[in-house]
């Protein structure tokens, strides 16, 4: 699928993967939509500021936020699974 931009907020459905900025780890992916409001789910990584022998540590964790499907907002599409 090629990706689509200036996609709405009301139009996203369950499971699409959207860019919400052009950082590194800066893609969700739509994990519910309920009540006028769409929750987001995205992985990241962090590391510390330090490493030794080892390398560096990181730690990979996961955000979840919220928006409103009124709040006018559009993304970039990169991905549109066709849930069963």
């Amino acid at each position: 699928m090629e990706t689509i931009k200036g996609v709405k907020y009301s139009e996203l459905q369950l499971a699409d993967v959207v860019v919400l900025s052009e950082i590194v780890y800066g893609t969700a992916t739509v994990k519910q939509i309920k009540d006028g409001t769409i929750t987001f789910f995205r992985p990241y990584v962090h590391t510390e500021d330090f490493s030794y022998t080892g390398g560096v540590l990181c730690f990979v964790g996961i955000e979840e936020f919220t928006v409103s499907v009124d709040s006018g907002g559009e993304v970039e599409l990169l991905e549109r699974k066709g849930l069963k």
